[in-house]
């Protein structure tokens, strides 16, 4: 009986599919979701100050945020402000994207 059981645990732990290429895979996911949620917070925050100031910024105001608002988490590269025309966009340079405003 406890052989039986012991296969049938096997058998479940291998048919969840956590390998470790999966979990490289969940992992990079998180790191990208994170510097995404930073870089919203950034326009977030960048917004309430232009907004209450009656102006538009055309570089990250660093007197303004948090230090941590700065740098990815994931890598800890700055952010960089892109500006096209009249688009703006926080990039991260470690590949994880951009969110545009």
């Amino acid at each position: 009986m406890k052989k039986i059981l012991l296969i049938a645990l096997s058998l479940v732990l291998l048919s969840c599919g956590t390998t470790t290429s999966s979990i490289d895979e969940i992992r990079e996911r998180l790191e990208v979701n994170k510097c995404r949620l930073n870089r919203e917070e950034v326009i977030f925050q960048m917004r309430d100050h232009e907004y209450l100031q009656d102006t538009t910024y055309t570089e990250i105001p660093g007197f303004l945020l948090e230090d941590s608002l700065y740098t990815c988490p994931s890598s800890g590269e700055f952010y960089s402000l892109v500006m096209d025309g009249d688009d703006r966009s926080i990039e991260c340079p470690s590949g994880h994207g951009d969110s545009s405003f």
